[in-house]
């Protein structure tokens, strides 16, 4: 029996909410050892509620402190951190407002959270060298090269305008009246370039590329792929959409 471990497990539970096993093992004093654990179990719940909140900032200000806090609250007792790193938490948290029943009005809460999550992420991603123009070679070889987008960058469909709602809520954005969500939905490309980061709106066929070259196609495959949805869904001009890819840093230089 691995003692340790057994007891990892226990004081885990306890910071959960099932202190009974934990309390057994803890030496009774002045303050009972059932309060003594709730000491670090409010600290821990804390400590990640604060961390979602400034994971999310955004989906906290549209539904308020009372709510957010208490869906923080039940998303932390059932999916507590498997991370030790705390800038790893959160990644369900989207997904966990979408399963709510009560969102009314807020319907598109998660979303706006995904996209948080897309932030995120891409802050904190690791950096690499990026594609510049001085790394193309002959056309024809690059046609077959399988090109990868920078560890930072992270693609995201929605059906609501997140980017809007996002922007409207940053503290230099212009004050405005109303936000249209019958508009129609966003496909959005998050990336971080240098330290900076970025995000773009793309085009049917511009998001058709890039899925293309996430799941490893060649450039050749990817241009084909957008090529078929353009016949659809509009225009796609490579040289114009591969420039500013280019430009802004979303290729990673191959290895």
């Amino acid at each position: 029996m691995n003692r340790l471990a057994d007891l990892q497990r226990d004081f885990a539970a306890a910071l959960v909410g099932r202190p009974s096993a934990m309390a057994a093992r803890v030496l009774e004093d002045a303050i009972p050892a059932s309060s003594r654990i709730q000491v670090y179990a409010d600290q821990f719940r804390i400590s990640l509620i604060e961390a979602l909140a400034a994971t999310f900032p955004v989906s906290h200000a549209l539904v308020g402190e009372a709510f957010f806090t208490q869906a923080a609250r039940d998303f932390v007792l059932r999916q507590p951190p498997r991370d030790p790193r705390l800038f790893m938490y959160g990644g369900d948290f989207p997904a966990a407002l979408r399963a709510l029943r009560d969102l009314a009005g807020h319907a598109y809460l998660p979303c706006v959270a995904a996209f948080e999550w897309a932030l995120h992420q891409a802050y904190h991603a690791e950096d690499a060298p990026t594609l510049g123009a001085d790394d193309i070679g002959d056309a024809a070889a690059m046609a077959k090269q399988a090109l990868r987008l920078h560890p930072s960058a992270r693609r995201l469909d929605t059906p609501w305008p997140v980017s809007e709602i996002w922007q409207v809520h940053q503290p230099d954005a212009p004050a405005i009246d109303s936000i249209d969500l019958k508009q129609g939905g966003e496909q959005l490309l998050v990336w971080r370039a240098g330290i900076d980061l970025r995000w773009c709106k793309l085009t049917a066929a511009e998001a058709a590329f890039l899925d293309t070259i996430l799941a490893g196609k060649s450039l050749a495959k990817a241009v084909a792929h957008a090529q078929a949805v353009t016949q659809a869904a509009g225009t796609f001009d490579f040289t114009a959409s591969f420039a500013w890819c280019l430009e802004g840093g979303v290729f990673g230089r191959p290895g």
